[in-house]
């Protein structure tokens, strides 16, 4: 292939030339209740060339098969000349280097049979439906996923890269007395099957106990609380908050983005990306610009200094790549997007969070994390109240909304008990498409927070 690719550059009439080829083996099987509703297999080879020359616009032509690599290569040379007219690119230089890091798997997930995860999956589905009489009806999604990529550019840079990953996603609905609730949640780790998808077990059972905790909680309260959040909420609200708001837009494109040099929170904020962190699925050894992936704080002690920058966002910026140029299909074009998003730890326990709160509301994790500008939307997966310093009974209808602004000005302590949340999470971000993500977080409280009502 490396010779193919390079074979295809040499072709190309543009100034710049880049090809990525990605090759995608998948695996998944549905068990709705106890049946098995579908259990499939699939596979896809395709990829993308990108093309600028001096004084141009990028040319894209995606292709599948790796028939022929010359052609899309010289498709995408002749779009980016019709695009002259268009704000020329200018690349920030990167060194040329080359990886390789495509050993063999050793807990392939191809080398599994089709059987075998159809019995993981309906061993998952037998426990869930086990944990509570309550429990009326269940839905469990074992899926696996080989990727293999080449990426080459006209500048010299190879790499090749084979990873793998396994993940379960589970809903739960419970029944009693005509009241239905339900909950949902999933798990994505690198690697194979050999252990089944480490923490499938306990995310049934978390899945479980919510759904059934929620047919007695009532609605909550609208009101001002001050609000601890869970792991996996403060890791949603950095991720949608901050580092949505951290990718730099080229001119012409939408400006929304945290100026350097602002203060957006207190002192003990300080929030990052790291695509460098071992073993998540979003972690990886470079982007897909060919850019080596570095650790970048976004906020630190509350200031915005950096942002996540592809290529082209660097130079437009006069900044170096952070390596997080990443395309959000197998043949869309690479934008800046967060890998493995963080909110460093402080210092205490969730109990010192939540010592001295007389009355509060505890959130875990977050069902959905919108936003539009800086307006946030955050709806909790599950909550209870806090009294008098203890977790107590469940409530549910807990969504917190405002602006980004007066909403990380009420934070007043972050915990030491950092944690990276193993969710199968996705990124959705409209033409940019959809990339797997990562968040990593302590306990966070705010106070003074409007439930219910709207943040002011």
């Amino acid at each position: 292939m490396k010779d193919r690719l390079f074979d295809a550059l040499g072709r190309s009439r543009a100034g710049y030339t880049e090809l990525r080829v990605r090759r995608i083996w998948s695996t998944s099987v549905l068990v709705r209740d106890r049946s098995v509703e579908s259990a499939s297999t699939a596979s896809e080879t395709g990829g993308v060339a990108r093309c600028c020359s001096p004084g141009t616009g990028w040319g894209l032509a995606g292709f599948s098969g790796t028939e022929r690599l010359d052609t899309p290569a010289l498709q995408a040379h002749e779009l980016s000349l019709a695009g002259a007219s268009r704000q020329p690119v200018v690349l920030a230089p990167i060194p040329v280097r080359e990886h390789d890091s495509a050993a063999t798997i050793p807990d392939d997930p191809r080398e599994v049979p089709l059987t075998e995860k159809r019995q993981q999956a309906e061993s998952l589905a037998a426990l869930l439906t086990a944990c509570d009489r309550r429990i009326a009806s269940t839905r469990v999604l074992c899926r696996d996923e080989v990727v293999e990529t080449w990426l080459a550019t006209s500048e010299g840079s190879w790499l090749h890269e084979v990873r793998a990953e396994v993940g379960a996603a589970v809903l739960a609905v419970a029944e009693e007395g005509g009241n239905v609730e339900r909950a949902l949640g999933s798990v994505r780790v690198r690697g194979g099957w050999q252990d089944g998808a480490p923490g499938s077990e306990a995310l049934v059972e978390r899945v479980a106990i919510r759904s059934v905790e929620r047919l007695h909680a009532t609605p909550v309260r609208s009101g001002r609380y001050t609000v601890v959040l869970d792991r996996g909420a403060t890791g949603a609200l950095v991720h949608r908050a901050v580092t949505h708001l951290a990718r730099p837009s080229l001119p012409g494109a939408d400006p929304d983005v945290l100026p350097l040099g602002m203060r957006i929170g207190p002192e003990c904020v300080t929030v990052g990306d790291d695509p460098t962190a071992l073993g998540l699925s979003a972690s990886g050894v470079s982007d897909d610009e060919g850019t080596e992936g570095r650790r970048t704080i976004i906020i630190q002690n509350g200031v915005v200094v950096g942002h996540l920058h592809s290529r082209e966002t660097a130079a437009a910026g006069k900044q170096a790549p952070t390596g997080h140029a990443r395309a959000g299909s197998l043949r869309g074009a690479p934008y800046p997007r967060a890998s493995n998003s963080f909110l460093a730890q402080g210092q205490g326990t969730l109990e010192d969070l939540l010592q001295g709160i007389s009355l509060g509301i505890y959130l875990i994790d977050a069902l959905a994390c919108e936003s539009s500008g800086d307006q946030i939307a955050l709806r909790a997966g599950g909550a209870r109240m806090i009294r008098h310093g203890r977790l107590a009974e469940p409530v549910k209808g807990v969504q917190i909304t405002g602006g980004l602004l007066p909403l990380l000005g009420r934070v007043d302590a972050v915990a030491g008990d950092f944690a990276w949340d193993t969710s199968g999470a996705r990124c959705r971000d409209g033409a940019a498409g959809v990339v797997a993500v990562t968040t990593g977080a302590p306990h966070l409280r705010l106070v003074d927070v409007a439930i219910g009502e709207g943040i002011s």
